[in-house]
């Protein structure tokens, strides 16, 4: 039976509009009536596609399982009159197919440095669902969504299912299973797409199978290189993973503009002048006044008339000119560079204007940042602090609008985009509390985890670790000054908020192996409770992506950060020991932990080397050094 508006499904989800419909399946947006008529996509897959429901029903629990904020999140599945419904997330925004097509209509495209940001935007978001063995399998500009809340990229429609002719490589057609070098050939279709505004089949050679590079690609061939490396045909020449990819795209100076193009096969359309026409005659109507009367004394009225009409002018002349000084003013009130040197003659210079490109890419930012809901006077002091700390010769000069000091403005544009990459990757609850920040919402977080037991010297190693990704090369706990330490303040909101505690009991001469899973970007913390006077033998197993470190009571580092290992500790003598793992993988992973206390006369036997010791492997039992001597030959 065909799905209908206003269909309830599952007692639960209310049709509202089909979105689209193919033979193997349907997307309608719904409302969820038991949360608040909130919007949903379900798509439904119907019961004369058994295959394709196969394939979904199996893949289903690894999808809900992804957790990035660019993937929208999953429903359970429903079954219903024999048809497979599958809800997801309801995302508000605009297909990049939708934008492109308005763009066309205005003969514009997307330029270079737009997608050079929709692409290191799009791949961490990749390098999750590749991390954890799935794949897109059909990226086109229609399964991209561009988010109206933050302007992120949105993965759509992925999963089992058809994929959208000329953006998959040859060997998926030829019936090759999905492969995450697939969902970057795709993606460099995408980019050459937007670029050009042109078909796949429009870009590519069927004889030669070379592809055309759009002319906006002439100014940043690096662009241009790694696009060609995802389209290679040779597998020794494409990036091993998105990670990989991501990291040569951050290598790519941004560009001055990150804004629309204009297409290069655009349509000029020269309206030729009119011919002049000659002069003609006047001709004078029955009844109309000679040309003559025009030299006749005109009336009061036609005096005032022509007074009024008159005194018109010098009110727009008037105009014009407040226009231009208010212009002027504007700039000189917004340039914020320090003027120098002996006072100017008493006439007004009005400061010259910013190039429209730069114009462009400044009005980009502030409207990335209204989007982001990221406060612009914040923000604009990091980017004025970083471009200082580069120059610290300029002595607190910033650049001003001037042709000598446009190199100074690229670089500062630059450090601008580097840091909205950064901030944007932060949840909107902390992203909109940037700037307000207080030393004391740290000190009550840091409170509220020591009364737990733990030292500060863990809590502020525990925020350092989650300052990296935000305050790249600031080693160290030490809180930077600001306006850095808001995004350290933020990277403590963010890291504490996401660890995980657990306390052991370590046993004497007794085993203990516990198996736990450390959140992607997160951390568990092990307070272990060991009898007076004991050592502590522990070895931790998990993924090379992770970090441990090992405190005493006290806070004193025992064992400093570095990879999963077993340690050795001698007698130890405050509890408890504190033993720190971070993840700085994409994804979720398990680790194992081995345990054992031993008595403080004991030496205990180091266990087997992680790698190559099963997860599960326990710890060698402990004997008395008098026991490990071999015997005397009484020979």
């Amino acid at each position: 039976m065909p799905a209908s508006t206003d269909q309830v499904i599952a007692g639960r989800y209310r049709l509202e509009r089909r979105l689209s419909a193919t033979e193997r399946s349907e997307l309608w947006r719904a409302c969820d009536q038991l949360a608040g008529e909130a919007p949903v996509a379900l798509r439904c897959i119907p019961a004369e596609q058994p295959t394709l429901q196969a394939e979904v029903r199996s893949l289903w629990p690894r999808l809900q399982g992804v957790l990035h904020p660019q993937v929208p999140r999953f429903g359970e599945l429903i079954e219903q009159d024999g048809a497979l419904w599958l809800p997801r997330e309801w995302q508000e925004g605009s297909t990049f197919a939708e934008l492109l097509q308005g763009r066309r209509e205005r003969q514009l495209v997307f330029g270079a440095g737009e997608v050079l940001l929709l692409l290191r935007q799009l791949l961490p978001a990749l390098a999750v669902l590749h991390s954890q063995e799935l794949c897109h399998g059909d990226l086109s500009p229609a399964n991209l969504l561009r988010r109206d809340r933050d302007g992120l990229p949105v993965l759509l429609d992925f999963g089992p299912g058809g994929v959208t002719p000329g953006y998959a490589p040859p060997e998926r057609s030829r019936g090759e299973a999905p492969a995450p070098w697939m969902d970057l050939y795709s993606l460099a279709v995408v980019a050459l797409v937007l670029l050009s505004g042109e078909e796949p089949a429009q870009l590519l050679d069927p004889t030669t199978l070379a592809w055309r590079w759009p002319v906006s690609l002439d100014a940043l061939p690096a662009l241009q290189e790694v696009l060609a490396r995802l389209l290679s045909t040779a597998p020794e020449e494409r990036f091993p993973s998105a990670s990989a990819t991501l990291q040569a795209l951050q290598q790519i100076p941004m560009p001055d503009s990150t804004g629309p193009v204009a297409r290069a096969d655009r349509t000029v359309v020269l309206v030729p002048s009119p011919a002049a026409a000659e002069p003609a005659l006047p001709v004078v109507a029955a009844g109309a006044t000679s040309p003559a009367a025009a030299l006749l004394p005109r009336t009061r009225q036609e005096l005032k008339e022509e007074a009024a009409e008159g005194r018109l002018w010098p009110v727009v002349i008037a105009l014009v000119v407040s226009a231009v000084l208010g212009t002027g003013l504007g700039w000189l009130v917004l340039s914020r560079g320090r003027v120098s040197g002996p006072t100017a003659a008493p006439s007004l210079q009005l400061p010259s204007s910013l190039p429209p490109a730069e114009v462009n890419q400044r009005q980009q930012l502030l409207n990335r940042l209204r989007a982001l809901q990221i406060d612009r006077g914040w923000f604009l002091k990091l980017v004025d602090a970083s471009l200082l700390a580069q120059y610290p010769e300029r002595g607190g000069r910033l650049p001003s609008d001037s042709l000598d000091d446009a190199p100074l403005r690229k670089v500062w544009n630059q450090l601008a985009e580097d840091w909205l990459s950064r901030v944007e990757q932060l949840p909107l609850e902390l992203r909109t509390r940037l700037g307000r920040f207080t030393a004391g919402d740290w000190r009550r977080r840091q409170s509220a985890l020591v009364s737990q037991g733990l030292s500060g010297a863990v809590v502020e190693q525990l925020v350092s670790g989650s300052a990296q990704n935000l305050l790249p090369g600031r080693a160290g706990s030490e809180i930077p000054p600001e306006p850095f330490r808001q995004l350290w303040y933020a990277a403590a909101e963010q890291g504490l908020a996401q660890v995980r505690i657990e306390a052991i009991q370590a046993r004497l001469g007794e085993t203990t192996v516990i198996s736990a899973s450390v959140p992607a970007g997160g951390a568990r913390l092990f307070p272990i409770r060991l009898p007076v006077g004991s050592g502590l033998v522990l070895g931790v197993n998990g993924s090379p992506l992770m970090q441990m470190s090992v405190f005493g009571a006290d806070g004193a580092v025992l064992e400093a950060r570095g990879p999963l290992r077993v340690v050795n500790l001698g007698e130890v003598r405050r509890s408890p020991v504190q033993l720190l793992v971070t993840n700085e993988g994409l994804a979720a992973a398990l680790i194992t932990l081995s345990l054992r206390a031993d008595p403080a006369a004991l030496r205990p036997v180091a266990p087997p080397e992680p790698p190559s010791a099963p997860l599960n492997a326990p710890l060698a039992p402990a004997r008395p050094e008098a026991a490990q001597q071999q015997p005397e030959d009484t020979n």
